[in-house]
């Protein structure tokens, strides 16, 4: 094995999932969103039912290929959807045109066909998407049946 030959397909990162309705706050949904994004490789959850979370997290496999997204809708347990943001922890480099990890702007190839032809750029991804510090861990669990 060289290094020639090996193919980096996912890549860890620890995802604050934000604006979920309370009573959806637990490690399952949690679970189920990043499921969403990636393979799920933990899930945090809180021991104390009084300390009250601003957001979830989970950690996830994310397949680098693919941009990074930016949120989703979840079905509340009143049938109401809701739509949560994503927040990743040490988001390393990535583009805001077109949420590749691995570049930016000025690497972007699409960015730059669009640029060229005049045309009206939007930016979809941002600075938004890291998040502030991850604050304290709670307990982490590999299961959040």
């Amino acid at each position: 094995m060289t290094v020639g030959n090996i193919r980096m397909e996912t890549t860890s990162f620890w995802v604050q999932i934000w604006g979920a309705p309370f009573d959806m706050v637990s490690p399952q949904v949690a679970k189920e969103v990043g499921s969403q994004l990636g393979e799920v490789k933990e899930v945090e959850w809180k021991n104390r039912k009084d300390n009250i979370s601003m957001f979830m997290r989970v950690q996830v496999a994310l397949p680098i290929s693919k941009p990074i997204r930016r949120g989703g809708f979840i079905v509340g347990s009143d049938g109401v959807k809701s739509w949560v943001s994503f927040k990743y922890e040490r988001l390393p480099i990535f583009c805001h045109y077109c949420g590749l990890l691995g570049h930016d702007l000025k690497h972007c190839a699409a960015h730059y066909a669009v640029e060229k032809k005049g045309g009206r750029v939007d930016y979809q991804y941002g600075d938004f998407l890291r998040a502030s510090g991850g604050g304290l861990r709670a307990s982490v669990s590999k299961d959040a049946s």
